[in-house]
């Protein structure tokens, strides 16, 4: 009779453990790998070269920002007592960049031969999408700056869109009183260099234009 009782015994734990190993089996599973990529996006400026200008007056007006060259021209407007020459040169900034962006523009000019340069002066832009943000004190270059962001290739963030601004407007005036016989013959040298700043996470009261990375000078 023990003997029966312990073969029921062992019957009934080897029953148990079978039946604990199969809730254990019986578990649904399940497993999945996934991968991201996570592309950075592009701040990618450019601006083109104006041509030259072979001949310049004292007293010209040189229009930067015009859709086209309407080459040399004279205008008498009635507040003047002689005529106004001067020329239109396209200043034009290009954008293929993903990213929105801070865009500014900045302007220097000198006479070749280290003339002085006080008979040059700029009329800013007025009533457009360009403010001018005068002179920066340490390069002493003319500062004129998109007044809101640019929208890239892939980032909209309701600003503007580069057909409507990228045309550059203002005006380089060589004052005639001023521009005597030692400027004849002598060049005159602009550099206009276009800046981009990526718009998003950027505080747009400290845009960190500083940052930027100079470009190569020309050879």
């Amino acid at each position: 009779m023990l003997q029966r009782k312990m073969l029921m015994s062992i019957a009934s734990v080897l029953v148990l453990v079978a039946l604990i190993a199969g809730a254990t089996m019986a578990w649904f599973t399940d497993s999945e790998t996934v991968a991201a990529t996570f592309t950075a996006g592009t701040v990618d400026v450019g601006i083109n070269d104006p041509t030259d200008i072979e001949i310049i007056n004292p007293g010209d007006i040189i229009k930067f920002g015009e859709l086209e060259d309407a080459g040399y021209y004279h205008n008498a407007p009635i507040e003047r007592g002689m005529p106004q020459g001067g020329y239109d040169r396209v200043l034009q900034i290009d954008y293929t960049g993903s990213k929105a962006a801070y865009v500014r523009v900045l302007v220097d000019f000198d006479w070749a031969g280290d003339l002085d340069n006080s008979n040059l002066s700029v009329n800013a832009p007025t009533g457009g999408n360009w403010i001018y943000d005068g002179v920066d004190t340490q390069t002493g270059k003319h500062i004129f700056r998109l007044n809101g962001i640019l929208n890239g290739g892939s980032e909209d963030l309701g600003g503007f869109d580069l057909a409507t601004v990228e045309n550059v407007p203002f005006e380089l005036v060589i004052n005639g009183a001023t521009t005597g016989n030692q400027y004849q013959g002598v060049a005159l040298n602009m550099n206009f260099e276009v800046q981009a700043v990526q718009a998003a996470n950027v505080d747009p009261n400290a845009i960190p234009f500083e940052s930027v990375v100079q470009p190569i000078p020309a050879p």
